[in-house]
């Protein structure tokens, strides 16, 4: 009779004590996998981290009753309803690659045999049918009588072998020690009927470890059950949706033409919805839990869902940088950010340049990237992203761009080839990039607060921190749209230019009189290309212009990837920022195009757009500048 290996004697073992937990309190896995059970309610039962965060911070949760009034009803007036409530789906995969690390590490000569005939059967085919029968010997009698359920068996499908290279799947070879381990804890769902993922902890996607990396301290802000919503009303004049703001709402992300999005705090949330449902005002959640909307903004992204896989194939080769850390599939900082910098100057010595246009109160260093083939004929194009501190969008796609334009700068120089009229537009331009123009607030946002939005300028009367940068250039400072009070995110500072930030774009600018042939100023979010004004309806001398060149951009974005853009001046847009920077330029510089770009998305995840997002908009920026490029010509 064929002996099981001794690898697989735990499992009986596993299973009995699987089977024991499963029999407490008479309750099936089905019945231990409810929203309502006891256990999962516990700490690290209910969720892993997530839910010991929400302990300590309850939210305030609907009755069972009515989370399950609408299977009731179903079941009452459809006899042939069936209910799947807690039912689960148990995967199994398997290859010889954990078989394979568990030999490496036997040393003693008393297993040597044993070694040998495992072996015989090295193959995952083989060791996928011995677990199988193992599986059916043990498991089925337990199941069938103590549990009483059915199981399903999800085989994978195998992948081809490397020639030379013994029982490794290719695709382990592509493989971190994250994804490694992810794909072993997947690989171990099946022996149990509770979800392991409720107890993963060590993968650095995982909110205890973001948490732990980035948002680590009692200082952090916190958002849980926190809310963003989209009222479907584009006027905020009205007295019933000002007495919402002003009672349930802490603050108005963006006012465009699909609603106006607002930020609901935890304790309103209920009281809110009373106040809509009495008004009649038409409303969708966009972002239930801001502070797992926030964890989202902090993962890397997995390399089989990135762009970057498609750098094997020589497709997108600027993204990837020798020497610089940035790689595109997460948010960087602002030490990632610099050294980045640094690395396509000493790569490209011959056309970038670094200019240190100023410095931060925090004493961080303002840096102008110059990207130029030296002729002094070139108009120039300054680009600037990052004003708001919690918009990390911006950087990344500007930093993605910069990259692009570098590396297709140097590669036609080196191999001499042939250009199209875009390309040739690109390098008759002096391109002169900022990509964080509020890195005290940026680095503020990744560490401590994550919506927080001002630089980190102290105001010793109030005792509050921070000036909105957006509302601080001299254009309309004092409008409406801004306030005097220190402590609020639209604080416009004590005097217009009263930050550093701001008067050295101002004194960079004024040097540049002279040849400024655009200025362009990212942000998020939007979806929108706007231009002057933005604080009261009036027409520019060169509108026409503007206007003429949105509408090419938004035809290009439209073709690049089916995005939709739409244009406008700010006030009309209902994007208004008195003391914007686009309008002082405007006012004050006057070079033939001034515009704010405002990336994705419309609102479903506003400033805490996943990093899945970066390349897409990065690629819409590029495209943005080369038709700008093209309009200057």
């Amino acid at each position: 009779m064929h002996r099981l290996p001794w690898k697989w004697a735990w499992l009986p073992l596993l299973l009995l004590i699987t089977a024991k937990l499963e029999q407490v309190g008479g309750r099936t896995h089905l019945d231990l996998a409810r929203t309502d059970s006891q256990l999962t309610r516990l700490p690290f039962f209910g969720g892993g981290v997530g839910h010991l965060l929400r302990y300590l911070h309850p939210l305030a949760m609907s009755p069972p009753s009515e989370r399950v009034r609408t299977s009731e009803l179903r079941s009452e007036l459809d006899a042939n309803y069936v209910s799947y409530r807690g039912a689960q789906l148990w995967k199994l995969n398997f290859n010889a690659t954990r078989g394979s690390s568990m030999e490496e590490r036997e040393e003693d000569d008393e297993l040597a045999e044993e070694a040998a005939e495992r072996q015989v059967v090295s193959s995952p085919d083989a060791q996928f049918n011995e677990v199988v029968a193992l599986f059916a010997l043990t498991f089925a009698a337990l199941i069938g009588s103590v549990l009483g359920q059915k199981l399903l068996l999800w085989r994978s499908v195998a992948v081809p072998e490397i020639s030379g290279i013994s029982g490794l799947p290719l695709a382990l070879l592509n493989l971190n020690g994250s994804e490694l381990y992810e794909s072993t804890l997947e690989g171990l769902q099946w022996l149990s009927p509770l979800d392991l993922r409720r107890f993963d902890f060590l993968s650095p996607g995982s909110s205890f470890q973001i948490n732990r990396r980035y948002r680590n301290g009692s200082h952090v802000q916190r958002y849980y059950g926190c809310q963003l919503w989209k009222v479907h009303e584009t006027r905020l004049e009205q007295p019933k949706l000002r007495a919402f703001w002003r009672h349930f709402g802490s603050e108005v992300w963006n006012i465009n033409q699909d609603g106006i999005d607002i930020l609901i705090e935890q304790r309103n949330v209920a009281d809110a919805r009373k106040f809509m449902d009495k008004v009649g005002y038409s409303y969708n959640i966009m972002i239930d839990d801001i502070e797992s909307a926030i964890d989202e903004t902090y993962v890397e992204v997995p390399a089989v869902e990135h762009p970057l896989d498609s750098v094997r194939n020589n497709s997108l080769p600027w993204m990837e940088v020798p020497g610089s850390t940035m790689n595109w599939r997460r948010y960087h900082d602002q030490a990632d950010i610099k050294q980045f910098l640094q690395t396509l100057l000493e790569t490209y010595s011959e056309n970038v340049e670094l200019i240190q246009i100023g410095v931060t109160r925090n004493k961080r260093p303002l840096e102008v990237i110059r990207v130029s083939n030296g002729n002094p004929d070139n108009w120039a194009v300054f680009v600037d992203a990052g004003l708001q501190a919690r918009d990390w969008l911006s950087p990344a796609a500007l930093t993605y761009a910069i990259s692009k334009l570098t590396h297709l700068w140097g590669k036609a120089q080196d191999e001499g080839q042939r250009q199209g009229r875009a390309e040739k537009a690109m390098r008759r331009i002096d391109w002169y990039f900022l990509p964080l123009a509020n890195p005290d607030g940026y680095q503020y946002s990744r560490h401590t607060d994550r919506l927080w939005t001002k630089n980190r300028g102290y105001d010793s009367a109030s005792g509050c921190y921070g000036v909105n940068l957006d509302r601080n250039f001299g254009y309309g400072w004092d409008g409406t749209g801004s306030t005097s009070n220190p402590c609020k995110n639209l604080y416009h500072g004590a005097h217009s230019f009263s930050e550093p930030e701001s008067r050295a774009v101002r004194s960079f600018l004024s040097s540049m009189r002279e040849y400024l042939g655009a200025y362009v100023s990212l942000g998020a979010y939007g979806q929108a290309i706007t231009y002057p004004w933005g604080d009261a309806d009036y027409v520019t001398e060169n509108q026409r212009d503007l206007k003429q060149t949105a509408r090419r951009a938004i035809l290009a974005l439209r073709r690049l990837n089916q995005a939709e853009y739409s244009s406008g001046t700010s006030y009309r847009q209902k994007l208004a920022r008195p003391g914007n920077s686009a309008d002082w330029v405007q006012d004050r510089i006057g070079p033939q195009l001034v515009f704010n770009m405002f990336l994705k998305d419309q609102g479903r995840y506003g400033y805490l757009l996943p990093p899945h997002y970066i390349v897409e908009s990065g690629e819409e920026v590029f495209e943005f500048l080369r038709t700008i490029a093209q309009q200057l010509q």
